[in-house]
């Protein structure tokens, strides 16, 4: 049992393709929001900033956190500095969206703030793992 648990084990031992899928995958998902933005604009976001005191123009910056930032999340440039501003923008969004459910389910039991939290901690782990071998701006670890 355990020689097939260390078969196992040394089959998906495979770190950096697993950072790869990681990048790739939640970049591209994140980045769908942004595309969004760049057609739909960003007078929702806007009005958000608005009710919470901040100016509307506060909104643009919605292209650095949901455009710019997936785009070098996975292409692995700068991966973990736009981590951390991918972090923040999924801070932002729990501030402006969720700030009265933050600590509370849905009907069906799940995280009222569950689609941005998984961003969120998909981008904390990006900023831990690195970018892994597999990006155009690789690191050692």
């Amino acid at each position: 049992m355990k020689a097939l648990l260390n078969g196992l084990d040394s089959l998906f031992d495979k770190d950096d393709l697993g950072k790869l899928i990681l990048r790739v995958s939640f970049g591209v998902m994140f980045l769908l929001h942004g595309i969004h933005k760049l057609y739909g604009g960003t007078e929702f976001i806007q009005g958000l900033l608005v009710n919470h005191g901040l100016p509307a123009f506060v909104a643009y910056g919605v292209y650095v956190g949901e455009v710019i930032v997936p785009i070098l999340i996975i292409l692995g440039v700068l991966t973990r500095v736009s981590s951390i501003i991918w972090i923040g923008t999924c801070v932002m969004v729990i501030w402006l969206m969720h700030a009265d459910n933050l600590f509370t389910v849905n009907k069906v039991g799940a995280w009222a703030a569950e689609g941005i939290g998984v961003y969120l901690f998909a981008g904390i782990a990006i900023l831990l793992l690195g970018p892994g071998k597999y990006a155009l701006e690789s690191r050692s670890n």
